[in-house]
């Protein structure tokens, strides 16, 4: 991306007409998560009978400018609001539902939804999962949590199905989960994943054994995390130190991941006098691919869903347009996975995003007018404005705010793009051409040096990060 041109006349407005629907639609979905039934349902009343006194006003003739936009984001809201009623009666109508109340134990047959995470300093992971049936009889698929044992549940992979018993209590947070699982025992009747699971199960198999060859520790491990977001042969040292120096985000797959995919895929699309339909075509298969390889997940679509509005963000001369392809995509992504409105990892998405578009462009061109070339101000200029519009959430969600993070953001944008492009096509090719993927992966042996002397001599500086509470 060091490359992309980011300049945009700061004179261009940005198209913020989506803007209010977006967050009505966040907004709402936040109420429907975090509220009772009850909240719910009075927010989508009062949402639908703006919505209907605006309609009504746009038919007997008014022209006041502001009546789109009312209807606009109270139809959205409505729409929302009125959806998660129904999502909600699902819950609590749900056999799991009782359970929780009783706390018992109970039979059950789930379907893994993403990879399992083990819990720092324990033996045990957590799993998101969906429940499938219960007692042995079919029911709507609802989401639940798993809490259990490494042994049997940590080698799961997302599609896969299960049978076990579960102690049955209350979500932990609000989440739009039914129940917190709590097993003690393996999972039996374990059945396949579907192929393109398999496939990506068995990319990030051998990629950890081809780093390992090529790479000594603990470059080794940081490859797949960079890759394909799997830190789990990841140094808890060097975790620790990224975490300090605000790097954490690089070891998840995450729309950089993709916008630096595309990007390069997209200069190499151009280099060859592809036209417009082609290049769209080709990117398309790369999303699709990249998605295959590291696995397919909520959190890795929204991240390839954010890594292409971000690219469109620092490749169109009118970034106007980027704007609505963000708020399209929030509206999206929220109607498909509700719950990402609480969640962290998509605030910090779309508030980078967001900072792209907003703030990186007048920052290029307030440094070139300052005579900084333009590869450097492209740097600065994306790195500042990430950190300044994540810290406050980092802030809340950590209560820590890091020091060094600009500086190591900055230290480390030109060892990102070798390490993501060269792995990625390593990783393609660990199945293929083995002998070449590890040919790719030695390449980017200097790239992660670099990044891991940055995390290690910047987090031991004193004060490198301020702990709030």
């Amino acid at each position: 991306m060091n490359g992309t041109d980011v300049r945009a006349p700061t004179s261009v407005g940005l198209d913020v007409r989506l803007v209010p629907a977006a967050v009505g639609a966040w907004t709402m979905t936040v109420v429907g998560i975090v509220g009772p039934l009850g909240i719910t349902v009075a927010a989508s009343v009062s949402a639908s009978v703006v919505a209907l006194v605006a309609i009504a006003w746009t038919a007997r003739g008014s022209r006041l400018l502001v009546l789109p936009v009312v209807l606009g984001v109270a139809g959205t809201m409505a729409g929302f609001g009125w959806a998660l009623v129904v999502r909600q009666h699902q819950l609590a109508e749900h056999p799991l539902a009782a359970e929780s109340m009783r706390g018992s134990k109970t039979t059950m047959t789930l379907r893994v939804s993403d990879d399992p995470r083990i819990i720092a300093g324990t033996d045990r992971v957590v799993l998101a999962v969906d429940v499938v049936a219960v007692r042995g009889r079919d029911v709507t698929d609802v989401a639940a949590t798993v809490l259990g044992p490494m042994d049997g549940w940590s080698g799961l992979v997302p599609g896969q199905t299960l049978s076990t018993v579960a102690k049955v209590s209350a979500p932990r947070r609000p989440d739009l989960t039914v129940a917190t699982l709590t097993v003690s025992a393996p999972p039996s009747r374990v059945r396949a994943p579907p192929w393109y699971q398999r496939v990506g199960a068995e990319v990030r198999t051998r990629f950890q054994e081809t780093a390992s060859r090529a790479l000594v520790t603990p470059e080794s491990g940081l490859v797949p995390g960079m890759v394909l977001g799997d830190i789990s042969t990841l140094d808890d040292d060097l975790k620790t130190a990224f975490r300090t120096c605000g790097l954490s985000h690089l070891t998840a797959v995450s729309g950089a991941n993709f916008a630096i995919i595309i990007g390069a895929l997209l200069l190499a699309v151009r280099a060859v006098g592809a036209g417009p339909r082609l290049s769209v075509a080709v990117i398309a298969c790369a999303i699709v691919v990249f998605v295959l390889l590291v696995r397919p997940s909520p959190s890795v679509v929204r991240a390839a869903v954010m890594g292409a509005v971000g690219l469109l963000a620092l490749l169109v001369r009118r970034r106007a347009q980027a704007m609505p392809a963000l708020c399209t995509a929030i509206v999206v992504l929220l109607l498909i996975w509700p719950a990402f409105a609480v969640h962290p990892g998509f605030m910090l998405s779309i508030a980078a995003t967001a900072g792209l578009i907003v703030m990186a462009p007048p920052i290029v061109d307030r440094l070139r007018r300052h005579r900084v070339p333009g590869g450097l101000a492209e740097v600065l200029a994306v790195a500042v404005a990430a950190q300044v519009v994540t810290l406050p959430i980092v802030v809340m969600i950590s209560g820590q705010i890091s020091l060094v993070a600009i500086v190591a953001n900055i230290a480390v944008t030109l060892a990102v793009p070798p390490i993501t492009v060269l792995g990625t096509a390593a990783a393609a090719l660990v199945v293929l051409c083995p002998p070449l993927a590890t040919l790719l992966v030695r390449f980017v042996g200097p790239a992660l040096w670099w990044m891991v002397v940055v995390a290690e001599q910047l987090s031991s500086l004193p004060m490198a990060t301020i702990t709030l509470w």
